[in-house]
C-alpha cells in the first residue's frame, strides 16, 4: 500500500514507467515535482527520484521550507556550494546514485524531460534557479539517463480526482479575483490599479482553508486596449473611462495546481453594441461547453463556438484557438480546441472555453474563459461559470 499523498497517482506514474521501460523518472521542473510530490517547491531547487517500483525520494536543497514538499514523501537535504561549475553538485549526485542503487534503478534507464515548449515558476517566482539540462544529465551521468520529454507531459493528461479538486480550489480563488475584477471597473482606476485590486484579493487567500501559496497574474485591458486582448496581454496605465469595455486575463496558481480564466465588462451600463458583443461571445462559450465529452473532435469543440460567432457576424474577430489543457500549468501541453484538430478529448482532461472578439469595429474586445472538466456525462464546470458582472448576465 503506498504512503503517497495521491496513490491513484502514484500508481498511474508507476504503471506508465514500466510501460516505457524506465527504471525511474527524474523530476525537477515545478510542474513535474507538483506532479511526482503534489508539492511546489520555494526555491526550485528540489528534485524527484520516482522508481517504477518503490517509493519517491525528493531532494531538498538545505535552505528549503520545510512545508513545501508533503510529510508523506520521503525527503533528503543536500547543501549546494556557491560555484558555477558541475562539480558543485557532487553531494546531490551521490545522494542519486546511493538511493537509486537502493531502490533497484540503479543501472537505469532514468528518464527525464529534457526539453519542454514551458514551464511555470517556482513558489519564489522572481528569480529563475540555475538549473540547466546540463545539470540534470550530470547528476544522473551514472545512472543511465534518457530524454523521454513527453512523459510527464502525457501523465499531466489526464488528472486525478485529488488533482481535479485541487484545480477546482484554484478556480474558487480566482473567483474572488474575479469578484474584485468586477467591482473594480470604476472610471478612473487604472489597468494596473484594477490588476493589483485582483492580485492581492487572490495572494491574501494564503493561509486560509489550508492554503500554503495563492498567487495570482492579472492582466487588465481596457477601452482601446481591449480590441488588443486577442494578440497579448498586458495592464498599462490606462486610466478607465465610463462606456469602457474592458477584458481581464487572470492566471492562478494555489500550491501549484493552476487555473485560467477571462471576463469582459464594461464600466458602466454597456451600449447596445457592447451588449450584443458580450451576448455572442458568452453564447458561443456556452455553445462549446456543450460540446465538451468523452470521444468528442477537438476541432468539433472549436467549431461549436466558431459557428456561432460567424452567424452573429463576428467571425473575423475570432483570431484564436477556443481552448487548451490546464491544470499543472497555466497552459498544459496536450491537444488544443482549434480548427483542424483531430484530436479526441478524452476522460480526466481539464481544457479551457475561452472564445473571444477583437477589434474597433466589433466595439473593443471580449472574451470568456472557464476550465471545463471532460467526462463520460459532458462537461463539468471547474470554475465560476455564473461569475459575471450584472450588465454581462443581463
Amino acid at each position: 500500500m503506498s504512503s503517497h499523498v495521491d496513490p491513484e497517482r502514484h500508481a498511474q506514474l508507476q504503471a506508465a514507467m514500466r510501460a516505457s521501460g524506465h527504471a525511474a523518472v527524474f523530476a525537477w521542473r515545478a510542474e513535474e515535482l507538483v506532479l511526482t510530490t503534489s508539492g511546489l517547491p520555494h526555491l526550485g531547487l528540489s528534485f524527484c527520484l520516482y522508481p517504477a517500483s518503490g517509493e519517491p525520494v525528493a531532494y531538498l536543497f538545505a535552505l528549503e521550507p520545510d512545508d513545501t514538499t508533503p510529510a508523506a514523501v520521503m525527503r533528503r537535504r543536500y547543501n549546494l556550494l556557491p560555484a558555477q561549475d558541475l562539480q558543485a553538485w557532487d553531494e546531490l549526485k551521490g545522494m542519486i546514485v546511493e538511493d537509486a542503487r537502493s531502490l533497484g534503478c540503479g543501472d537505469g534507464p532514468i528518464a527525464y524531460a529534457r526539453h519542454v515548449a514551458r514551464t511555470v515558476p517556482f513558489g519564489n517566482s522572481a528569480e529563475a534557479p540555475p538549473l540547466t539540462t546540463a545539470v540534470i544529465e550530470y547528476l544522473l551521468s551514472d545512472a543511465r539517463p534518457t530524454d523521454d520529454s513527453s512523459f510527464f507531459a502525457n501523465q499531466a493528461l489526464h488528472k486525478t480526482a485529488r488533482e481535479i479538486e485541487r484545480i477546482r480550489r484554484a478556480n474558487d480563488v480566482a473567483a474572488i479575483g474575479l469578484r474584485a475584477f468586477y467591482e473594480s471597473l470604476q472610471p478612473g482606476n487604472t489597468e494596473v490599479q484594477v490588476a493589483s485590486v485582483i492580485e492581492s484579493a487572490i495572494q491574501t487567500q494564503t493561509g486560509r482553508n489550508g492554503i500554503g501559496l495563492a498567487r495570482g497574474w492579472a492582466f487588465v485591458q481596457g477601452g482601446p486596449n481591449a480590441a488588443l486582448a486577442g494578440t497579448f496581454s498586458r495592464s498599462s496605465a490606462y486610466a478607465l473611462e465610463t462606456g469602457d469595455i474592458v477584458v481581464v486575463e487572470l492566471a492562478t496558481c494555489v500550491d501549484g495546481y493552476w487555473s485560467d480564466l477571462t471576463r469582459a465588462g464594461v464600466v458602466g451600463a454597456p451600449n447596445e453594441k457592447q451588449a450584443a458583443l458580450l451576448a455572442a461571445v458568452r453564447e458561443a462559450q456556452e455553445a462549446a461547453i456543450r460540446a465538451v465529452r468523452v470521444g468528442t473532435v477537438c476541432g468539433e469543440v472549436d467549431q461549436a463556438a466558431r459557428a456561432l460567432l460567424n452567424e452573429r457576424g463576428y467571425g473575423a474577430g475570432f483570431t484564436h484557438f477556443t481552448g487548451h489543457q490546464v491544470g499543472f500549468r497555466y497552459h498544459d501541453a496536450g491537444p488544443t480546441l482549434e480548427v483542424g484538430s483531430s484530436a479526441r478529448l478524452e476522460a480526466g482532461m481539464v481544457v479551457t472555453i475561452e472564445p473571444g472578439v477583437y477589434g474597433k469595429e466589433f466595439g473593443g474586445g471580449a472574451r470568456f474563459e472557464d476550465n471545463v472538466l471532460v467526462t463520460e456525462n459532458g462537461p463539468v464546470l471547474l470554475s465560476p461559470h455564473e461569475l459575471m458582472g450584472a450588465q454581462v448576465r443581463g
